[in-house]
């Protein structure tokens, strides 16, 4: 298994898989060839379908300025995974050449499938049952085991990934009026903050200032801002209402670092032994994936055990099987900016269940319910999986 790094990407939402991935199948592009005539980019199927709103072919043009570009929507031809994306490049010399680049989910892309598994491992452990047997015998923490096999760059890394999360969200919560597409969506971030600082039962101010900023990196993503995956863009709101949820807690800072690092474990189990891509597994890979990472982050940051981690964790992800992702006109926005609120909350009330309920007494483990989501995600319909053809999708907005 690889670096957690990739589950806490840097850079412009909205679509993790749907902007940032072929932002960097581009950069890829322009690295290898320095004699660019002209390209065409052929868009696949859920690229295709929900590209514009997602802003792929913004992204893609925006990268390719100074070349003639063309691109073109295909939703009839089957890829071995519906993310995929051609570049027919043709060079100064007037020599062709053509590349396929797969965007596999949270800003990952791939030109062969199978590469996923080919990577740079630094861990040899890939579900977590045999992590936390490593982690008994040795008597680690989920940290410490983090800590142990990752780069000794990590932590910085991680510094900054909260930076950027902590950045996005004061942008958001400072940011009013409307956000960018034809369904006119009022940003509300800012007006949940302040609504919270009127209510007078502190578990309800509390949930509101949770929800206000899980919003406000939701709305920042929405808008094409600077966002991190945690794991993917459509879901990054999660995390940073987690981490305020313990800033009202009065947890450390050092803390909520070591809980990214442990939340990055288990989003990262869960993109190598299932997916976190909406166009594969629906909405449940994306913001389940979150919520149980959330979940990690709290845990450990609340001081509970490694066994107490995978409970919560476990609840946090069971409990969003078979969710869709079916947004409206293909935009970033309804239902996901809200859904990120609702899943902070249940982030932090799998945490309040797994506190009180004997480890002991639980009948399934993270590891099954990963597998169960990815065997959920493969059943749905190919409708609910970010193709804007059934579902919310097809309701029509008064705009």
């Amino acid at each position: 298994m690889e670096s957690i790094k990739d589950i806490f990407i840097i850079g412009n939402g909205p679509s993790s898989s749907h902007t940032i991935g072929p932002s960097f199948a581009v950069d890829i592009i322009l690295k290898d060839y320095k004699n660019i005539k002209s390209i065409k980019v052929t868009l696949y199927n859920s690229l295709a379908l929900t590209g514009r709103g997602h802003l792929t072919d913004k992204i893609i043009k925006d990268k390719l300025k100074n070349f003639d570009v063309e691109i073109d929507y295909d939703i009839n031809t089957a890829t071995p995974h519906p993310n995929a994306l051609d570049f027919d490049i043709v060079l100064t010399d007037e020599s062709k050449v053509h590349r396929r680049f797969y965007s596999i989910g949270g800003g990952t892309v791939v030109e062969k499938l199978s590469s996923t598994c080919k990577k740079n491992h630094i861990y040899k452990e890939n579900n977590l049952e045999d992590i936390l047997k490593i982690c008994h015998e040795q008597n680690l923490s989920l940290y410490q085991y983090v800590l142990g096999h990752e780069n000794e760059d990590i932590l910085d890394y991680i510094k900054n990934v909260l930076k950027v999360m902590d950045e996005c969200v004061s942008r958001g919560l400072n940011t009013s009026g409307i956000l960018p597409g034809k369904l006119k969506v009022e940003r509300k971030a800012k007006y949940l903050l302040e609504n919270s600082k009127s209510t007078i039962r502190i578990g309800t101010k509390n949930d509101q200032m949770v929800m206000a900023y899980a919003y406000a990196a939701s709305e920042e993503n929405a808008s094409g801002g600077i966002v991190v995956t945690a794991p993917t863009c459509g879901s990054s709101g999660v995390i940073p209402g987690c981490i305020e949820y313990l800033r009202l807690n009065n947890i450390k800072e050092e803390k909520i670092l070591e809980g990214l690092l442990v939340a990055g474990l288990i989003g990262k189990l869960i993109k190598t032994n299932a997916t976190v891509s909406g166009a594969v597994g629906g909405c449940q890979a994306e913001i389940g994936s979150a919520a149980s990472m959330g979940a990690a982050l709290i845990m450990h940051a609340l001081g509970y055990d490694n066994e107490k981690i995978a409970q919560a964790s476990e609840i946090a992800l069971e409990h969003s099987l078979g969710l869709t992702c079916d947004p409206i006109e293909g935009y970033v926005q309804i239902p996901c900016i809200e859904r990120n609120a609702i899943f902070a909350l249940k982030a932090i009330n799998s945490c309040s269940l797994a506190a009180v309920i004997n480890c002991e007494t639980s009948k399934i483990n993270f590891d099954d319910i990963v597998q169960t989501m990815f065997e959920t995600g493969k059943d749905l319909q190919k409708g609910y999986k970010e193709t804007s053809k059934k579902g919310m999708s097809k309701i029509k907005i008064e705009c």
